[in-house]
């Protein structure tokens, strides 16, 4: 009801399928109902017993319908339904209790429905005939029959059947279409078979040879070394997706304009493609060039605990002092603790800022304000210094600083006021700091952390909904200069950059440099399957990979993803299959062995 722009094409069996997975769900979360309700006992009438099976249901129910309702809107940000990483985001820092009373202004239709449902589930469980006494020898008898079959019932259910291994989310591809997957699934179930910790398994897709001649995290290539020892200023971008940016999209309306007027100056690259739907996959992405490949979070992971290498660790070898600037409130996506593991000096957020009258009442602090406070303290930073900078903005619920009025608010939607503005914002910054002594010896690398959610046909199909800009910008270096359409990643930022400033000793990374002659990839695991662009004989492909199986292959021409290609170019297919499994053999075995570093 609320997403139909999101699946433009529905099939009735696609709301069979859902009912099934709906009736899988129920028979897990109420098994251990069933087990107090029809296992005989001589207490069904006491008070104590009522009120156990009465609370149960209704905490059952609030919560499998709460975590639904949650993805209403938190699916057009993540394109995939939750997992139970969701809860352990949730307890970073102070951002559910913060963000708590505005989400609920937002959102107060989907509090009116929580509300309802109890209601009706309270009504519903009220008008069930409750098992009388269980006292006599011939009801136990009936109770321990009628017991066993209510649990195998639910058993046989809740694995999806008799097969050898119970369903999971990855099956709902045999009911529907690609694009609906999400849609059949419900959320409840997603949280549920992803509880506790997610390891990944070896692969054995290659010999130790092969895999070593198709891929290797480590870097001992020959550096382009264009400056020396330059200042290097970092800044993402809350949800800044291609959709906006008129000089790369070449759409007339134009969101951006001086993002775009930099883009005109600098280098950008075209085919830039997001390593994860969320900012806690980004941060990851681009510091240490780690990519989401598996079904939760890095940061959320067991494997989060790893060695790792990184920018500013890296970086400090050559002298360089670094700082990590997030306006949003100390704490928020846990990115306070992961700038400390991966190195940074120090932390600058809503905290460091100290003025709320700048607070934009739910995430932290307005762009414009913190960007320019982030100019004065990068300035006091020993030089040379490598500063990331995390923007908040253009982010729900889109709020804009009450002095500009409706000076941004002639978009379609909100986010592309909110987007006008960060643009505005960081324009502000460039301003302040063209000023300062060391804005000539600075490289500024301008990238998304993802991409929000759209209504458009383009942005939310796969290809489009993982597109970023990606731009390199120096106001004295003709290198930086034009347009790149090589396929390229948040997770090549870190090799590029250290391929810039000439460094020599080898590093681990997942990415390559943009500046390499080698084809560029980008690879994601959004929802239930792999993401990976490449490239095959000077052609761009998108390929989806799922279970060990291609589901589809399709041209980067070919932006509605309209016609699979998987059982026509039969060499593309099996070459960028071949280039994927590389990657996650190599990525796991990295993982699950911690050996993420040059030893």
């Amino acid at each position: 009801m609320f997403n139909n722009n999101l699946f433009p094409v529905v099939y009735f069996t696609d709301f069979l399928a859902g009912f099934w997975f709906d009736l899988v769900t129920a028979a897990i979360v109420c098994l251990p109902l069933v087990a107090i309700e029809m296992f005989p006992n001589k207490w069904r009438n006491s008070k104590v017993y009522k009120q156990i099976i009465f609370y149960s249901f209704n905490i059952i129910l609030f919560l499998t319908v709460l975590m639904n309702l949650i993805d209403i809107e938190y699916f057009r940000h993540t394109s995939s339904r939750s997992t139970s990483s969701l809860f352990k985001m949730l307890g970073f820092g102070n951002d559910l209790s913060q963000q708590l009373p505005g989400f609920l202004s937002e959102f107060w239709y989907l509090l009116i429905f929580l509300v309802l449902i109890q209601i009706l589930g309270i009504f519903i469980y009220k008008r069930i005939t409750r098992l009388k006494d269980d006292s006599s020898e011939v009801s136990w008898i009936k109770q321990i029959v009628f017991f066993l079959l209510s649990a195998t019932i639910c058993v046989l259910i809740g694995r999806g059947g008799v097969g050898l291994k119970p369903i999971a989310a990855p099956n709902a591809a045999k009911y529907t279409i690609d694009q609906n997957v999400q849609l059949i699934l419900n959320s409840a179930f997603t949280v549920i078979k992803t509880w506790g910790d997610v390891s990944l398994d070896e692969k054995n897709y290659f010999s130790e040879k092969e895999l070593r001649e198709r891929f290797t995290p480590i870097h001992n290539e020959e550096p382009i070394a264009v400056l020396d020892k330059p200042n290097i200023v970092l800044i993402l971008l809350e949800s800044f997706s291609v959709e906006y940016i008129s000089s790369i999209n070449g759409e007339e309306a134009q969101y951006t304009p001086f993002l775009d007027s930099l883009i005109d100056e600098g280098l950008v690259f075209t085919n830039c493609y997001a390593n994860g739907k969320k900012s806690v996959d980004a941060a990851p992405s681009i510091i240490s060039s780690i990519p989401k490949l598996m079904e939760i979070e890095y940061l959320t992971s067991s494997y989060a605990a790893n060695t790792i290498s990184s920018l500013p660790k890296i970086l400090k070898e050559q002298g360089y002092s670094s700082g990590f600037y997030h306006s949003a409130t100390n704490g928020s996506m846990n990115f306070d603790v992961f700038s400390e593991v991966s190195g940074f000096d120090k932390y600058y957020g809503r905290s460091e800022y100290n003025n709320e009258a700048d607070f934009d009442g739910t995430w932290g602090i307005f762009d414009e304000p913190f960007l320019e406070w982030s100019v004065d303290q990068i300035s006091a930073m020993k030089k040379p210094f490598f500063s990331t900078i995390f923007t908040i903005s253009s982010h729900p619920p889109y709020t804009i600083p009450e002095k500009y009025g409706d000076k941004f608010s002639k978009g379609p939607t909100q986010m592309h006021d909110a987007v006008r503005y960060a643009d505005h914002s960081l324009a502000q910054f460039f301003q302040k700091a063209k000023e300062k002594d060391w804005y000539d010896n600075t490289l500024f690398v301008i990238v998304a952390d993802h991409t929000p959610a759209s209504s458009t046909p383009i942005y939310y199909k796969e290809m489009g909904n993982m597109h970023i800009p990606l731009v390199f910008f120096h106001p004295n270096q003709d290198f930086f200069k034009g347009r790149n359409d090589k396929i390229v990643s948040q997770a090549d930022i870190m090799p590029s950059l250290l391929s810039i400033i000439g460094y020599q000793n080898p590093y681990f990374a997942f990415g390559n440099s943009v500046f390499s002659k080698q084809p560029g990839y980008s690879a994601s695991f959004i929802g239930d399957r792999f993401l990976y662009f490449g490239t095959f004989e000077n052609e761009h492909y998108l390929l989806t990979f799922q279970n060990e199986e291609v589901l589809s292959l399709y041209s980067l021409d070919d932006a509605l993803q309209t016609l699979n290609l998987a059982g026509n170019k039969t060499a593309a297919r099996v070459e960028l299959t071949d280039q994927l499994k590389a990657l996650i053999q190599t990525y796991n075995h990295s993982l699950i062995n911690n050996e993420m570093t040059i030893k």
